[in-house]
């Protein structure tokens, strides 16, 4: 009875396995017969099945839908067209996945495994020149776990608790704020530089405060109580523009002269409606809104010379003390 039981669950399921199985084993260039497909169900996955209920199945796949071509021929062969992703697609999150530094390693390449199993028999082809040891990595392994519990709290308009620490050495952790426990409210998820934080107005700091969800330490509390609303005076977006990359400074309206070569450059840091006006044969000048900080100095002086501060004075003066300053520490 038992078996009976089991082989009529397995018959609900056929059609689903049949997907899998033509999902997983074909594409433009390589094929099955429904010989190949009634091969695999039994092996693979322990189901009997007829061809002619094979074909019934592999019809209903394409009435529902799928891109699943037949090409006839003395013996039909079957292949996917087309995928949810393409190589190209899967190539880019599979490249996002492997650069995020959040991620441990071991959770890095399981989600890896996942995307390059959407790709069918390219899957090896498509991870060739992926790596994932190559940089350094957080040793949180319950990113997955926090991370479910900071949508379901955004979702539920509910704070969160957790405790939070820094590296004292390079191996070293130490809990802040006296080992207590946060209280925050979430408000967003943020990726930024290859890190995952998460944004929200910390009742320990009374502001919008950013925290890096791999040094989240355990898995948060959901709290009964509900969430702070996001404070009138506070733009996340303009938030996360002087907070990621640049520390808080005064934003200023700075005009900078740049030689051409490093216009790209310029508009990776500014956008693309960045105005730019040509002085002369190598060189232009735009002006730009930014945080006048010694991030934004050190991002200029590492351009050699390439771009230069042409106003206002106050900024000019600025950064003149500070790399004065930097030089008589050498």
């Amino acid at each position: 009875m038992a078996n009976t039981k089991n082989e009529k669950i397995n018959n609900n399921l056929r059609p689903l396995y049949v997907k899998e199985i033509i999902f997983e084993h074909t594409d433009e260039e390589h094929f099955l017969t429904v010989y190949d497909i009634e091969k695999i169900l039994e092996e693979d996955y322990g189901i009997a099945a007829s061809r002619k209920t094979i074909y019934i199945d592999i019809n209903t796949l394409i009435e529902a839908g799928y891109d699943i071509e037949c090409i006839k021929g003395h013996v039909n062969k079957y292949h996917v067209l087309s995928r949810e992703f393409d190589n190209a697609e899967l190539r880019l999150l599979i490249d996002s996945v492997a650069s995020m530094q959040s991620l441990s390693c071991n959770q890095a390449k399981t989600i890896i495994k996942k995307l390059s199993r959407l790709a069918g028999p390219s899957s090896d082809c498509l991870l060739h020149g992926v790596e994932v040891d190559a940089r350094p990595r957080s040793d949180n392994n319950q990113i997955n776990y926090i991370i479910d519990v900071l949508i379901e709290s955004i979702k539920v308009n509910k704070q969160i608790s957790f405790k939070y620490y820094e590296y004292q050495t390079s191996t070293k952790k130490v809990l802040k704020n006296g080992g207590k426990e946060y209280e925050v409210s979430p408000y967003q998820l943020v990726c930024s530089s290859d890190y995952y934080y998460l944004l929200g107005y910390s009742d320990t700091y009374e502001k919008v405060t950013a925290f890096r969800v791999d040094r989240i330490c355990g898995i948060p509390k959901l709290l009964k109580k509900s969430s702070v609303p996001k404070p009138d005076n506070v733009c996340l977006k303009k938030y996360m523009r002087e907070s990621f990359h640049m520390k808080s400074g005064t934003e200023t309206t700075v005009s900078l002269t740049f030689h051409t070569s490093v216009i790209d450059a310029m508009v990776d840091r500014f956008g693309q409606d960045l105005d730019i006006s040509f002085l002369q044969k190598d060189y232009c000048i735009a002006k730009v809104n930014v945080p006048v900080n010694n991030v934004f100095f050190a991002w200029l002086f590492g351009f050699e010379g390439k771009v230069r501060i042409a106003g206002p004075f106050e900024v000019q003066d600025q950064y003149i003390r500070m790399v004065s300053k930097e030089m008589a520490r050498l």
